[in-house]
């Protein structure tokens, strides 16, 4: 279709008439564009705030003892001039990092894998079967999220207590692991985050099952839980983070430097002499370091978790 000068003309006076509206030529006008500013700058602000304190204790981990506490209100104490690894080397001396290490990872999984194989099931049992009391027991279940640890450490420790005669079999050693990872595999938060993306699955999948003879075990194995995977991470990565940086529980179950987590034995620097805070802040970036990783590589599995159940929940 063939354009006339008076068309040119008319768009013209539009394009104008939209540039003196005060429209940018992207379509954003000024005051879109002060808030995107204003919004990207705050977000820098908070990110600096957060940021802030791990890159100083960065800086001071790479510090002579005596330098650490020097220039402190200022920006110069962010920066290691000049830097040492000699932290690094001590805070690994004074603590069995290696053993720390593997009893923390070991308490991570088995809490993180067994805690799959007890909410998974209960999560879909919740969210695709009815029983009598389904929701009242759910009820109960999400009220308990609002239950510190603190609350309920005491009766927590008198049953695990119980178990003592389990450490003829497991030794000592296997005996601590279990306490630390048992009593924590079944969580009411987990259950409730897979539930609500249980929910969010078609009907007409597990209906096609039925029809083609499956029951409900494989329903849950076949179709419910590999369609799971982005809340199942999420799941894996929350059971991380709170039992990699978990220091009350294996304060009270821990009887020994054969058992103790990364957490405890950061406590140790603090208590016993001699005093460093170079080795502390060392030994802070090494129990930090391992979570920011995971957290860095999982982090699109929470949001599509999150969004899932947002948009289909």
């Amino acid at each position: 279709m063939s354009t006339t000068p008076t068309d040119n003309a008319s768009s013209g006076n539009v394009s104008r008439t939209e540039g003196a509206a005060g429209f940018s030529p992207r379509g954003r006008s000024p005051v879109q564009i002060t808030r995107i500013c204003g919004g990207a700058a705050v977000a820098l602000v908070l990110a600096a705030l957060f940021v802030a304190p791990v890159a100083w204790m960065v800086s001071a981990s790479l510090k002579p003892d005596a330098d650490i506490h020097r220039d402190v209100q200022s920006l110069r104490s962010f920066v290691p001039a000049p830097a040492t690894v000699e932290n690094y080397t001590a805070a690994a001396r004074r603590s069995d990092l290696g053993t720390v290490m593997v009893n923390t990872a070991a308490v991570v999984m088995l809490t993180a894998l067994g805690g799959l194989l007890i909410n998974g099931p209960a999560a879909f049992a919740f969210a695709r079967m009815r029983f009598p009391g389904r929701d009242a027991v759910f009820m109960l279940l999400v009220v308990s999220i609002i239950l510190p640890l603190e609350v309920i450490v005491i009766p927590l420790f008198m049953v695990v207590r119980g178990f003592d005669g389990a450490a003829d079999l497991l030794g000592e050693r296997g005996w601590t692991l279990a306490a630390l990872s048992v009593p924590f595999m079944a969580k009411a938060f987990n259950i409730f985050l897979l539930r609500q993306y249980f929910l969010s699955l078609p009907r007409a999948l597990e209906e096609a099952a039925f029809l083609d003879g499956a029951g409900w075990w494989s329903v849950f194995w076949r179709i419910a839980l590999p369609n799971a995977k982005p809340v199942l991470v999420t799941v894996i990565l929350l059971d991380f983070v709170v039992h990699w940086n978990d220091f009350l529980w294996p304060l009270v179950v821990c009887r020994g430097e054969s058992t103790r987590t990364i957490q405890l034995a950061l406590g140790n620097f603090f208590t016993e002499p001699p005093i460093s805070w170079g080795a502390i802040m060392a030994y802070a970036v090494i129990a930090t370091v391992p979570v920011m990783l995971v957290f860095a590589v999982g982090q699109r599995w929470i949001v599509r978790s999150v969004a899932g159940v947002g948009v289909r929940g």
